[in-house]
């Protein structure tokens, strides 16, 4: 029942890396360029301002995602064991909000002239200049990815939690177990693949995002993301082949993440019929 859906989208995706693997080759019959070539890969390796923009992309995500993981597994554990309260269910409603929508909202509350500066101001506090949206380290697009991040690990792992929990910690409290042992020892274990799922998941998502750096990132050093889009735009239609460079530079990425992802989710398997 699922092979027509599946041939869909496998259809669309197979078009598009198999165009943008052309393209990026520098056929773009459309622009009288018929000919192979790898220049615009070379270009890249060379190109100091895609080198420091995939650092800083990758610095920018790494930071994000590992911060995310670390309290929304938290978070997911802690409402796992009240079960009620209005915390437990406000924690999800950044999940509904667009990435434009969460961006605005860091924006009217870290700004020079935000909410947390008319707080302070009522409180006659002189806090100074903020200096976290544009910041060079990418401060605000970290807040807005961990914003949106944490409630997706939670609610991700909430319901396992619960399962787990029900199960496990009488047996374990009997057999002895403390509270830290119990968490570190079983809880944890049984819930690494959600983990490393929601992992791979919001690191490739920060990596190769777009809306966060638009509207709150610095213009130096630029994200990859960025780069493609300012290039793709770029009133010279050359740089059209560069820009597609770039984007099959993200997606062979995205591919070696799948990859990483389908092997762990064998040895998941493997260990679990062990």
């Amino acid at each position: 029942m699922l092979i027509p859906s599946f041939l869909i989208v496998f259809s669309i995706t197979a078009y598009v890396l198999a165009n943008t693997l052309k393209e990026s080759l520098g056929i773009i019959p459309e622009l009288s360029l018929n000919e192979i070539t790898l220049k615009h890969y070379v270009n890249l390796i060379s190109d100091r301002i895609f080198l420091e923009g995939f650092l800083f992309s990758i610095m920018v995500a790494l930071i994000s995602t590992t911060i995310s993981i670390v309290a929304g597994t938290y978070l997911s554990y802690i409402f796992s064991r009240r079960k009620r309260g209005l915390a437990a269910f406000m924690y999800r409603y950044p999940i509904l909000l667009s990435y434009i929508a969460a961006a605005v909202l860091i924006y009217n509350t870290f700004s020079d002239r935000g909410l947390i500066y008319h707080i302070a101001l009522i409180l006659e506090m002189d806090i100074g200049p903020l200096d976290i949206i544009y910041n060079s380290k990418g401060i605000s697009v970290i807040i807005l990815n961990i914003f949106k991040g944490i409630p997706f690990v939670a609610f991700l792992l909430y319901p396992i939690f619960i399962k787990t929990d029900s199960e496990y910690r009488e047996t374990a409290k009997n057999l002895g177990c403390t509270d830290a042992m119990y968490v570190y020892k079983i809880l944890l274990p049984l819930c690494r693949h959600s983990i490393l799922t929601s992992f791979l998941v919001i690191f490739n998502y920060n990596l190769f995002s777009y809306e966060g750096y638009y509207f709150l990132g610095p213009s130096k050093p630029i994200s990859i993301g960025i780069l493609a889009y300012n290039s793709y735009i770029n009133s010279d239609l050359l740089y059209r082949a560069s820009s597609m460079a770039i984007n099959f530079v993200m997606m062979t990425v995205s591919i070696i993440l799948c990859i990483v992802f389908y092997k762990s989710l064998k040895q998941t398997k493997k260990g679990t019929s062990l």
